[in-house]
């Protein structure tokens, strides 16, 4: 089973593969590979914002909701 990687490790992770892509002498095969990943990562990255944004406004909503009872 892989090992869950957190929102920090996955943007540390994007920036070396766009270090990477930015080498002169980036295998074209590898280039593919790379591109796929960061896809998967940025896709999986954008989730966890949203995820993470409709949770904090949950929280916001029910403190309001205390607040002014």
């Amino acid at each position: 089973m892989e090992e869950q990687s957190t929102y920090t490790q996955d943007i540390q992770r994007i920036q070396q593969i766009v270090d990477l892509l930015g080498q002169k002498d980036c295998d074209i095969d590898k280039m593919l590979e790379l591109v796929n990943e960061a896809t998967a990562l940025i896709e999986k990255c954008q989730n966890k914002l949203v995820s993470t944004g409709i949770k904090i406004n949950a929280a916001l909503d029910k403190l309001n909701a205390m607040k002014d009872a």
